[in-house]
């Protein structure tokens, strides 16, 4: 089911701008229908997990892109390190 992007935003923790900004990534999309914008429950899970590599593990979009590129849902924070090669703090 779809959720509009500014209640989601608000339930991330995040802002519309920072949703936008995924979605010029590519990592997420925003479906647009008569005007609203909407993003699918997977979009919403990947978002969450955009979110936790951004804000708790302190990754640089190019870091991010690499782990995307890589997993697939269901995400896991245990191949992260050897992904991008070098080892992370714990959250």
């Amino acid at each position: 089911m779809p959720f509009c992007p500014r209640p989601l935003a608000s339930r991330l923790a995040t802002t519309e701008d920072e949703l936008r900004e995924m979605a010029s990534h590519e990592w997420i999309s925003i479906t647009k229908v008569q005007g609203t914008a909407f993003i699918s429950g997977r979009n919403e899970y990947q978002a969450k997990f955009i979110l936790h590599l951004r804000h708790k593990l302190a990754l640089a979009d190019k870091e991010i892109d690499r782990v995307l590129k890589v997993q697939k849902p269901p995400y896991s924070l245990k191949g992260i390190p050897a992904t991008l090669d070098r080892g992370l703090k714990k959250p």
